[in-house]
């Protein structure tokens, strides 16, 4: 009985023992294949890493080019900025120095027009004639801001432009004067604006006139039917109708 016992023993122990070490193997060929799992893993993710480390690489890189190239802008920006700002501020000065000198010069062509026009009522009508046109340009005060101050500059150098002409020669004109209570046609000489002599066609009148004197309209006129034959001399010197003679006449210089 006790020798069975034992073998039964034996019998159970060995069979365990077998049991234990298949369940080893099975456990070691799991922990196997997830290490080779894990391996796999290790080396995909370390593949993956490495194409992910190129890429931000070059990003970084890329980033790094457009940062400086950034800069470049903003520093050539800031450069354009500052010509832009020393250009705006020499304009500025250059607008200011011509604004200065416009008004400057509107206020000498205001004082100019205003001369004009008291002087105006000195000249003799033949002057008048020829300035018409930019005498009747210069505005008035409620006009002065809607006519141009390049337009108001040329009528006054027109007018002293003619003025200097009249002034330097002798004009012929015909026009009426009252003699004796009546109107006839003559012909007048004017020396400048200092003088003048005037004679009718029939050369039985004749006489001289002068600018008023400051503060008085026009010219004044007087006959003198004595002087008709000395005006007819001069008339016809200066149509060339006969030769330069000597002529004695009355004058009077009025500095208007």
């Amino acid at each position: 009985m006790k020798k069975a016992k034992g073998a039964a023993l034996f019998f159970g122990t060995t069979i365990g023992g077998a049991l234990f070490g298949i369940d080893s193997v099975k456990e070691a060929q799991n922990a196997f294949s997830e290490w080779i799992e894990v391996e796999k893993q290790i080396a995909a993710d370390e593949s993956e890493w490495a194409v992910e480390k190129e890429v931000m690489e070059n990003s970084i890189e890329f980033m790094k080019e457009e940062l400086d190239r950034l800069k470049e802008i903003i520093k050539s920006s800031e450069e354009t900025a500052s010509a832009g700002e020393r250009k705006r501020a020499e304009l500025e000065e250059r607008k200011a120095s011509y604004d200065a000198v416009m008004q400057e010069v509107e206020s000498v062509v205001s004082d100019f027009e205003s001369e004009i026009k008291k002087l105006a009522d000195t000249w003799p009508g033949a002057f008048l004639s020829a300035i018409s046109a930019p005498l009747g340009r210069i505005p008035n005060e409620d006009q002065v801001d809607d006519v141009p101050l390049t337009l108001r500059l040329q009528n006054i150098v027109v007018i002293l432009s003619q003025f200097d002409k009249f002034q330097s020669m002798i004009s012929k004109d015909t026009e009426i004067q009252e003699i004796a209570g009546t109107s006839r046609e003559v012909t007048t000489l004017y020396y400048g604006f200092a003088y003048a002599y005037f004679v009718d066609a029939s050369g039985e009148h004749a006489g001289y006139g002068y600018p008023n004197e400051a503060g008085e309209e026009g010219w004044s006129w007087v006959s003198d039917a004595d002087l008709a034959p000395k005006v007819q001399d001069l008339v016809a010197v200066y149509d060339r109708s006969q030769e330069a003679v000597f002529v004695g006449l009355p004058a009077k210089i009025v500095t208007p």
